[in-house]
């Protein structure tokens, strides 16, 4: 009986290994394999509906450099989270170096995992101009669990942007792909 059940699990090891899960993005999404890092096997994980912009995303650091140049438009940018939204994970910020983002989800439809900070991601979304308002960048921060990136505290005036997501994916250690 020992032995049967080491064989089935060298099996089942060997198999893994030759055939990793295909990531969950979807054929829609811009083509990119799963990864692995010192975690472990990276997979990308969608929240929200499909990505439906099939070219490569733009780099982050070039979105940030002048956002005002994608207003009203829709995109698909690529970069790294650096916080979420600790209540229900409604909203993120995308940063590289000193320049972010805030990022909400379309209407609230949906949530990321709250644990996502510091993992790549990938938004598809509307870039919005908007009006600072001293009682939502209380509220960002009150859910914030990094209150030195609230984005909208950096700002010299009174005018940010927003990304609004349609879709996000963010690659994250395969036994944490909660999808939802």
């Amino acid at each position: 009986m020992f032995r049967m059940l080491a064989i089935s699990a060298l099996f089942a090891s060997s198999t893994a290994i030759a055939h990793p899960p295909a990531a969950t993005d979807g054929a829609s999404a811009p083509a990119a394999p799963a990864s692995t890092d010192a975690t472990g096997p990276m997979t990308w994980v969608n929240y929200g509906a499909e990505a439906t912009i099939e070219t490569a995303p733009i780099k982050a650091s070039d979105f940030l450099a002048d956002p005002a140049t994608h207003v009203d438009k829709t995109i698909l940018v690529e970069g790294t989270v650096a916080d979420v939204c600790q209540k229900k994970g409604c909203w993120m910020v995308l940063a590289e170096g000193d320049k972010s983002i805030r990022v909400l989800t379309k209407d609230h439809g949906f949530a990321v995992a709250m644990d996502s900070t510091g993992q790549t991601c990938r938004i598809e979304g509307v870039v919005k101009a908007k009006e600072i308002k001293a009682d939502e960048v209380a509220h960002f921060e009150s859910e914030s669990a990094n209150k030195d990136l609230i984005p909208e505290k950096k700002v010299k005036g009174k005018m940010t942007y927003e990304l609004v997501a349609s879709s996000v994916q963010i690659l994250r250690p395969e036994d944490k792909s909660d999808a939802k």
